[in-house]
């Protein structure tokens, strides 16, 4: 076979697909070298490859027994695929895990609607809240708790009073969650406080 082959009149519009590696010691075929050429030549046509590259390229592909030695002929010649990029991970998995003066005192947060009167949880939102958004995200539950709850008993002329039976089950759940070190939702309470935190975004 001649060093140097002629440049078609057409080249073609769209470089075709090298022979893949597929093994060191596998060899190719004439049709896999032809794939090789078509590339060269859309190359040259392209003005990415000179006369010179080109005929080196094209002597090293006649040349060439396997597919290791084909592929790096056109290596810099088509485009690779880029890996899709990794998922970005929720706000919520890149907080550091609650401590466990945080996990307590989120329990405690929770445990206040026992006694529902919104100081205690509103102190903890508004003091360690400004430091843990673990402990800010379990007071804010709270809060939006108790909140709830007197809302539905002022609407109700007080019988609403007859869930804070229920709340106080929900509140000795809600603590033994927070001693567990686990974010809660409570989707069906006013989201008056805690909005925007990444405990409070929606879950996957």
């Amino acid at each position: 076979m001649s060093s140097t082959a002629p440049i078609p009149p057409n080249p073609p519009t769209q470089p075709v697909p090298s022979a893949p590696v597929v093994g060191d010691e596998l060899r190719c075929t004439d049709a896999d070298r032809d794939r090789v050429v078509d590339v060269l030549k859309a190359a040259y046509a392209d003005g990415r490859l000179d006369q010179a590259e080109f005929d080196v390229r094209f002597d090293l592909t006649m040349k060439s027994k396997t597919y290791a030695a084909l592929e790096p002929i056109t290596r810099d010649l088509i485009a690779q695929p880029t890996p899709a990029p990794a998922p970005a991970k929720p706000a919520r998995d890149l907080l550091p895990p609650p401590t466990t003066e945080e996990r307590l005192l989120a329990a405690l947060a929770q445990a206040t609607t026992w006694v529902p009167i919104v100081v205690g949880p509103a102190i903890l939102y508004y003091t360690v809240g400004k430091r843990s958004e673990f402990v800010k995200h379990h007071a804010a539950g709270a809060l939006n708790l108790q909140l709830t709850l007197l809302a539905v008993t002022i609407v109700t002329f007080g019988l609403g009073g007859a869930l804070y039976g229920i709340a106080w089950v929900l509140a000795t759940a809600f603590a033994v969650v927070a001693l567990a070190g686990a974010p809660l939702r409570q989707p069906w309470v006013l989201p008056i406080f805690g909005r925007g935190g990444p405990y409070e975004k929606k879950r996957d």
